[in-house]
């Protein structure tokens, strides 16, 4: 699928790789992958907004695709990442900008909004809401709740996931990448992905229904992860904790025009988990995506667009 080239902007010590498209003179857009995404995870999103006249920039957070991916999981914690952002922003002589943000880019543009409150003129989530200040660390509510094969707390030993999903880096994106089945629940077990995937790899690999991407694109991803390795994507899952004890000293309350869109069948992060957002997000709309799991941009492209759309046209 067609996407833009990489620009690499230099911040110091990383190198972040950004792609744009769409007028300079347009409304800015910061597109923000989560995990185990790249920039081209709005590939059905970017000349979409573009077209429609807004300054489009996806960018490949530090340790993706083609940014820098430094070692140390320090590098990783929610300063860093929005520090990056803000670092961005500076290089493209932009002075504000509306945030959009899936899974973990979801976590870092409601972070972001409170961090950079001055340069965010409006919050997007897809599937990830805006969520309190946890009472407790919520690595403690993961293992609590699914046991230690949970990814979070899994993820804690360095190097032991970036080893088994590096096994086969295409089979792991043909187990991640796909629709819910009919009838799935949640469970425990969903969350046991390193499990999951050696019990894949020892299977041989075999098909599995419901891809959302075609081939070509699954290879985009493998290639990305190939060549950045694993590492830096997991580092931001074992700043959890770190994150968690930042976060008690922001407000609870995000100010700019706000919208959430949700998926009907994520399992993970369901619209019910948004209900809550109307006390801390005053400035809110909330919208729901039928037939719809965690890879929204894959799975519905039109319907996510036609809500973006009509959303950033009334408000900005």
């Amino acid at each position: 699928m067609k996407f833009p080239k990489a620009k690499i902007v230099p911040l110091g010590d990383v190198n972040i790789a950004v792609y744009e498209a769409g007028p300079r003179d347009g409304v800015p857009i910061l597109l923000i992958h989560g995990w185990p995404e790249i920039a081209y995870s709005w590939a059905h999103q970017i000349w979409v907004l573009a077209e429609a006249g807004y300054r489009v920039i996806a960018m490949d957070l530090r340790g993706f695709g083609h940014s820098s991916a430094p070692l140390s999981s320090h590098e990783y914690g929610i300063e860093k990442i929005v520090g990056d952002i803000e670092g961005v922003l500076d290089a493209l002589g932009i002075e504000q900008v509306v945030l959009c943000g899936h899974d973990w880019g979801g976590i870092i543009v409601w972070h972001a909004a409170r961090m950079i409150e001055n340069r965010v003129k409006g919050v997007i989530g897809v599937c990830t809401p805006h969520v309190k200040q946890a009472p407790i660390d919520p690595m403690e509510i993961f293992e609590r709740r699914h046991g230690k094969d949970h990814y979070f707390v899994a993820f804690k030993e360095i190097g032991m996931a970036e080893a088994v999903f590096e096994q086969d880096v295409l089979a792991f994106f043909r187990m991640m990448f796909r629709t819910v089945p009919d009838g799935a629940q949640p469970s425990s077990e969903m969350y046991h992905l390193v499990k999951k995937f050696k019990q894949y790899v020892a299977a041989g690999v075999p098909a599995l229904a419901g891809q959302v991407m075609s081939d070509e694109d699954l290879q985009v991803y493998a290639g990305a992860f190939s060549h950045s390795g694993f590492h830096g994507g997991i580092n931001l899952y074992r700043n959890t904790t770190p994150n968690w004890e930042y976060g008690a000293s922001l407000s609870p309350n995000v100010t700019q025009p706000s919208l959430m869109i949700s998926a009907a069948r994520d399992l993970y992060l369901p619209p019910e988990f948004t209900e809550q957002m109307v006390e801390t997000v005053p400035d809110l709309e909330r919208y729901t995506i039928e037939d719809c799991g965690h890879w929204a941009m894959w799975e519905q492209p039109q319907a996510l667009n036609s809500i973006l759309l009509d959303w950033l046209e009334r408000r900005f």
